[in-house]
């Protein structure tokens, strides 16, 4: 991955909260369509948020660039819905890397997770046969292994979770995106983070619009 070119102040954010920081990094999607995937530091916490694939590039080329974390050190892992731009590399990063954290999306999302990213297998396993490499990012095995490993959240139901002797919360909430897309209010000790992903507020008979 070290062929790709990345500008890690590309969307850096550093912010000073009650003498912490809050640091933001972009692996993807900070100045570009495709590989969303931010990488969110606080109070000792590591969240990552998303973990897309871009859609212009094949293999190793597509992923975020992981090269700027430690995957072990990352304790928790929340996807918004089932696009391929924010879920695609997830079966690499959690079968390929040494991720040891907790991965969560909404039920919908992990549904459908399964037969997208089986479709995209399957198309880039034609495109490498095309352009006569053998570069797979993943197989349906590591899929399969990958939905085993995902965790099911409930809409408007906090998670409570105490790690390294830090309180984190997150919850849920509509995003209006498509069926599953969820928004995360995340908390930490005493601060609030809203991470929206894809949101809509347009009124759609299949769908609800994003909470406020």
């Amino acid at each position: 991955m070290s062929t790709k070119q990345f500008n890690i102040n590309s969307g850096h954010q550093k912010i000073s909260i009650e003498n912490e920081i809050l640091e933001i990094i972009p692996l993807g999607a900070g100045s570009e369509v495709g590989r969303s995937c931010l990488f969110l530091k606080f109070s000792g916490m590591n969240i990552l948020l998303d973990c897309g694939i871009h859609p212009a590039y094949n293999g190793h080329m597509s992923l975020p660039f992981f090269d700027f974390i430690d995957p072990s050190e990352i304790d928790i892992l929340l996807i918004t819905h089932f696009h391929i731009d924010h879920c695609g590399a997830l079966p690499y990063f959690l079968t390929k890397t040494n991720f040891k954290g907790k991965c969560f999306m909404t039920r919908p999302t992990k549904e459908i997770y399964k037969y997208f990213l089986s479709d995209y297998i399957k198309i880039s396993h034609v495109k490498s046969t095309d352009e006569k490499s053998n570069e797979s990012l993943f197989n349906e095995n590591d899929l399969e292994i990958s939905t085993k490993l995902i965790n099911e959240v409930e809409f408007r139901k906090t998670i409570d979770l105490c790690i390294r002797n830090t309180s984190v919360k997150f919850t849920a909430y509509t995003a209006g995106h498509v069926l599953g897309a969820a928004m995360f209010l995340i908390q930490i000790e005493n601060v609030n983070i809203l991470y929206t992903g894809d949101y809509s507020r347009e009124e759609d008979r299949h769908l609800q619009p994003a909470e406020i």
